[in-house]
């Protein structure tokens, strides 16, 4: 089984979700499948069971604790920025070798298992100072999923995301369309504007 790195047109789009989904299903096929988010910010640790790491946690049908929190997710942080700015402000230093390090490490004791990575915000949300989530998984070589919504704006990020993605090298698999709220636009009506300008697989999450 191949690992995917899900990433996203931006944060609160539904990246989680996707994964959990994802997750479930391969167990449902009697799989072991498994998922690493490396960093994570915008939680409370009192509320693990609906941070993005906990979520992930359940869809293996794994213990929500710390401990299996730190095994799947390396860097966490309260406040709700990107990674290399809340790090700044917590006084810390990001590493980005030691990122990849971390998820390297995570895809070796997969085993084999399906595995998922996913990403912090957007495709182009900062890992590190000087290193963005499109950096990330072009070295780790890993194919991507794309999720976007519908809501205004989003042909022009999904279309961006679809052009930086494909001048870095990246294999994208599909791009998956979410409703995260009932305040977003119908996924059909989106992945119908977008297939005028791109031939990319689309989905409905």
């Amino acid at each position: 089984m191949s690992s995917v790195f899900i990433t996203a047109t931006g944060t609160d789009i539904g990246k989680t979700f996707v994964a959990s989904k994802m997750l479930n299903e391969w167990r449902e096929q009697g799989l072991n499948p498994h998922a690493v988010k490396p960093l994570m910010s915008g939680f409370g640790e009192s509320d693990l069971a609906q941070s993005d790491a906990g979520q992930l946690l359940a869809a293996m049908g794994e213990k929500i604790t710390p401990e299996n929190v730190n095994r799947i997710c390396m860097r966490r942080y309260e406040k709700p920025v990107a990674p290399n700015q809340a790090a700044r402000e917590a006084n810390q230093a990001l590493d980005y070798d030691d990122i990849l390090a971390f998820v390297n490490s995570r895809v070796l004791l997969a085993e084999g298992s399906p595995i998922i990575v996913e990403g912090a915000g957007g495709i182009m949300s900062p890992v590190t100072d000087n290193k963005l989530h499109l950096d990330l998984i072009y070295d780790l070589a890993m194919p991507a999923i794309l999720v976007t919504a519908n809501y205004l704006g989003s042909i022009s990020h999904t279309l961006s995301a679809l052009e930086v993605m494909s001048n870095k090298g990246i294999v994208l698999e599909r791009v998956v369309v979410t409703k995260p709220t009932s305040e977003h636009g119908e996924a059909e009506a989106l992945i119908e504007e977008l297939q005028r300008w791109s031939d990319v697989t689309f989905e409905v999450a």
